[in-house]
């Protein structure tokens, strides 16, 4: 829904809860999709929320809750009575549901569970962390034998009656769950009604292990295409299904988180969230890029003299300084997005450092001449003109190579490396930057 007119039936549901019109209140939520539901019980109080919440049919709560971001689900769900928590939940996907419990305290969610009249699919996903396939999965509703007829088939569909999504892919197992291959939902409705499932189906099926990573899971699904990517144990028992949706959602979390940590942001961090958490997250790595910034305020220091000497110097620090940091944070931007993607690895790092090493040096030196060329328009110097193309080029290999080693060498210390590799490599832009432009003006302010 557009921001304006989602604004406009936030102030009609404000008013209307003002009013203590709750019947008023729930038609307003009433006639909004789930995630539009979600975007606005999101901007309301805790106790709004609430009221909100006991006037809605347990089924409508259920999709509400599913819509919101799981720390507002999660508190949202801390303060509901238990009757109601274990009702909603009980009609919530189960593994919405887990997502919710896992995120409660463990004496609140082992008292949701107690309440609610089928809780063991989601006792099963609880087992596996947030940020698995095990973790993702829904529970498998039907599976189909290799043995069986397109119409014997077709009779169980009927009386299971699984979702649209969920029965898209049909899958075949033997009598242990063992996954034998897959059937796709149309070509089991055009077949003949005595073909079999075993003529029908595609033995080669693309799963993946239950403790497999979300990210995996993500690249997977986007890979191949598919709607739906079946999970299955150490043992090759199909265990569940991982929807499209769920992983589009983790595709979206993953890339924020990303976005966050390359410029030193834990956590999810809202714009209008609370002021004093968006401190503590930023606080620390900006501390950090302060005590890597004395380093090169060190290197400036040290050529104090010769930038009294020649204030011109000083003047075109920042050129050199920038343009590396620009070129680093470009180099960094692309490996880890490539270690992400699964494209970029420690094995053929070397040949993601030589392309990166090849663009810095033809980069460099065009950017470098042209930056001379104006310097020595501007100055008529030519030692602080060449000076600059020199240190310019320096830079945009440094920054290349930093770019790449340091993403890669935070992996192999299994740190995740969009946490740190940009403050580092602007750092060593920075440093390098006015070590290379001062050094080398230095030495050839003696000869020119």
């Amino acid at each position: 829904m557009d921001a304006f007119v989602l604004d406009d039936v936030l102030a009609k549901l404000r008013a209307a809860l003002e009013r203590d019109d709750l019947i008023g209140a729930t038609s307003v939520i009433a006639s909004l999709q789930p995630a539009d539901q979600a975007d606005l019980v999101e901007e309301l109080s805790d106790a709004d929320r609430m009221s909100i919440l006991s006037h809605l049919a347990p089924p409508d709560s259920a999709d509400l809750l599913e819509e919101m971001e799981d720390e507002d689900a999660a508190a949202l769900a801390e303060l509901l009575p238990i009757a109601d928590l274990a009702g909603i939940l009980d009609e919530m996907e189960a593994d919405e549901a887990a997502d919710v419990l896992g995120d409660l305290t463990p004496e609140r969610a082992a008292e949701a569970l107690r309440e609610m009249d089928q809780p063991s699919d989601i006792i099963s996903l609880l087992q596996y962390p947030d940020d698995t396939a095990g973790g993702l999965m829904t529970p498998i509703v039907v599976t189909l034998r290799r043995d069986w007829r397109a119409r014997d088939a077709l009779r169980v569909l009927r009386q299971v009656g699984p979702d649209a999504d969920s029965a898209y892919y049909l899958y075949v197992t033997d009598r242990a769950g063992i996954l034998l291959g897959v059937v796709g939902l149309r070509d089991l409705v055009v077949a003949l009604p005595e073909t079999t499932i075993e003529a029908l189906m595609d033995p080669n099926v693309v799963s993946v292990p239950v403790i497999a990573d979300q990210e995996y899971c993500a690249r997977t699904l986007s890979r191949y295409g598919f709607l739906i990517l079946p999970v299955v144990d150490d043992e090759n028992r199909l265990v569940g299904v991982i929807t499209a949706d769920d992983l589009i959602e983790v595709a979206e979390d993953e890339a924020t988180e990303d976005m966050y940590l390359m410029v030193g942001i834990r956590g999810e961090e809202r714009v209008f969230g609370p002021l004093f958490p968006s401190v503590i997250k930023r606080l620390p790595w900006l501390a950090i890029n302060m005590a890597t910034l004395f380093i090169a305020v060190t290197v400036v220091n040290a050529f104090e003299a010769v930038i009294a000497g020649t204030v011109a110097l000083a003047t075109f620090l920042p050129l050199v300084s920038g343009e590396g940091g620009n070129a680093g944070s470009q180099t960094t931007t692309v490996i880890v997005r490539g270690m992400a993607l699964g494209e970029v690895t420690v094995r053929n790092g070397t040949r993601a450092l030589a392309k990166e090493l090849a663009a810095a040096a033809i980069n460099g030196a065009i950017i470098g001449l042209g930056t001379a060329v104006v310097i020595y328009l501007w100055k008529q110097d030519a030692a602080i003109a060449l000076a600059a193309m020199l240190a310019m080029v320096l830079n945009f290999l440094m920054a290349a190579l930093s770019g790449v080693l340091v993403p890669l060498g935070l992996k192999l210390m299994r740190v995740d490396p969009a946490v740190a590799s940009a403050a580092f490599v602007t750092a060593v832009t920075d440093t390098l930057g006015f070590l290379f432009f001062l050094g080398i003006a230095t030495i050839l302010m003696q000869w020119l």
